[in-house]
Parts: structure tokens; C-alpha cells; sequence
């Protein structure tokens, strides 16, 4: 049997080469492109080089720079430098930071220029103790987040009570009800000069009572307004037999049930 070829099968043939041909071309365009594209991630002047280090107290800007260097080295997936100041991976340096050291309330890194970025940091400050077998540093939102030192002197108000977390940074209470407490607390010790504040504890039931030197306790409810509950006081050491007798010969002052104040002298 004889085959002749049609000039129209020729005609696909030729169509098919060339689109072969364009897909070989487009291909090898697109490899000197990704090829291009990433050699200029390894340029020189696009490579991080300089570390600048701000707000670091209790933590030396030596070791935090040495931490943050540690994180820029290697690369994606074997292929991209984490040095590129494009690429660096500036969150994840942010949140590191901030869990290895509990004292950073918060940390910010940013591009300075090509080839420095820069380490903000701003640490807690310490409002009061937060003690259980230890005593540890607690800043004003009620996050414990470092030992204490030994005071030789009393500096900060002891707090006690249940904590989240496992490790540190702990939470003390929930967030945004520590701040109005210690206040209260503040307002309350400064009404009684004369009766040194010993410690403050808040139990399971959300009842918090302030122990003083002298054994005298002072018991009010944290869900309740501390408006309230200071006016209570203040009204409490204006009547009798407060206002007749020094607070060291009393057990307690309850102020927990609104207008009724009960108390129990020794």
C-alpha cells in the first residue's frame, strides 16, 4: 500500500517545531530570569551587615546582637540568604526575642539601610512582686516575668494568688484588672500611714485581702468598683470604734457586702 504525505500534515509538523522551539526559549528566558533574580539577593550591598541595638537594660546589646545574628544566618530552602535586607525575617527575630526574654514588654525590628537594621526594645518595668516560694518582678499589666532580687528593704508590694502560664511570662489575674487593683491597694496603705502593708492576696473566689505588720487584714472584693470599696473604708475609719482604736486592734475589716461593714477586734 503507498502513503502519500498531504501537504496540510506538513503544515501541523511545522506548527508543532515551532512550538517547541518557543517553549524551549520561553523556558531558558525564565531560567536566566530566576537565575538573575537571584543573584541579586546575594548582592553585596543588599546583604545585612550592621546590627544596632536600643532600650536593652538588664541584657547587654552585645548579646542581643549575637542572638539576632544567630537568626540571620543560613537560608530558604537552601536558596535564599536570610542576610538579603529584603528577606530578612524580621517577625520572627521579633517574637524570638520577646521569648527568650520575658523582660521584653515588646521588641521591633526595622531597616535602617541596605545593609542595617535595627533592634528596638522596650522592657517591663517592675510595679510590684508577684511571691509564691519565690519572689518574682511584675510590671503593671500583671505580667511576672523575672526573679526578684532581695531587697534589704521593702520596695515593691508582695501580691498573691494563681497565675496562667507554665513558664515565664506568667499572667496574674486577667488582663487589665491588675492595674486598678494595685492602685486601690496604693490608695487604701497610704490612708493608714502608720500600718506597714505585709502582703496582698487574691484567692480562688476573687476576694482579695490585704495583710498588714500587725495582723490587721483589710477584705473587699475584687469585682467590685474601687471607688466604692475606698469610700467604704475611708467611711469605716470615720466611725466608731475605728476612729476610738488604732487599727492594730483589729483582726480584720470586711468590706465585701456593699453598705454592711463587719469587723472583728482582737
Amino acid at each position: 500500500m503507498a502513503r502519500v504525505e498531504l501537504p496540510e500534515s506538513r503544515l501541523r509538523l511545522r506548527k508543532r517545531r515551532r512550538r517547541v522551539r518557543l517553549t524551549i526559549v520561553f523556558a531558558l528566558g525564565m531560567l536566566l530570569l530566576l537565575s538573575g533574580a537571584l543573584g541579586l539577593t546575594y548582592l553585596p550591598a543588599l546583604q545585612i551587615s550592621a546590627v544596632q541595638v536600643s532600650g536593652a537594660q538588664t541584657v547587654s546589646s552585645s548579646t542581643v546582637e549575637v542572638f539576632v545574628r544567630a537568626r540571620l544566618m543560613g537560608s530558604y530552602a537552601y536558596i535564599l540568604p536570610k542576610t538579603n535586607i529584603f528577606l530578612y525575617p524580621k517577625r520572627s527575630i521579633a517574637r524570638a526575642l520577646v521569648a527568650a526574654y520575658p523582660q521584653f514588654a515588646s521588641v521591633d525590628v526595622h531597616a535602617v539601610d541596605f545593609h542595617t537594621i535595627a533592634v528596638a526594645i522596650v522592657e517591663r518595668e517592675p510595679r510590684a512582686l508577684w511571691c509564691s516560694d519565690n519572689c518574682y518582678l511584675m510590671d503593671e499589666n500583671g505580667v511576672v516575668y523575672g526573679e526578684a532580687p532581695v531587697f534589704s528593704v521593702p520596695v515593691y508590694t508582695a501580691y498573691q494568688g494563681t497565675t496562667t502560664g507554665e513558664r515565664l511570662p506568667k499572667q496574674f489575674l486577667a488582663p487589665g484588672e491588675f492595674l486598678p487593683l494595685s492602685a486601690l491597694v496604693d490608695a487604701i496603705a497610704q490612708k493608714i500611714p502608720g500600718e506597714h502593708l505585709q502582703a496582698v492576696e487574691v484567692d480562688a473566689q476573687s476576694d482579695v485581702q490585704m495583710h498588714f505588720v500587725g495582723g490587721f487584714i483589710v477584705r473587699f472584693a475584687l469585682r467590685d468598683e474601687g471607688g466604692d470599696v475606698f469610700e467604704r473604708f475611708t467611711l469605716a475609719l470615720q466611725s466608731a470604734p475605728f476612729k476610738d482604736k488604732p487599727l492594730s486592734g483589729f483582726e480584720y475589716l470586711d468590706l465585701r457586702f456593699g453598705d454592711k461593714l463587719y469587723y472583728k477586734e482582737k
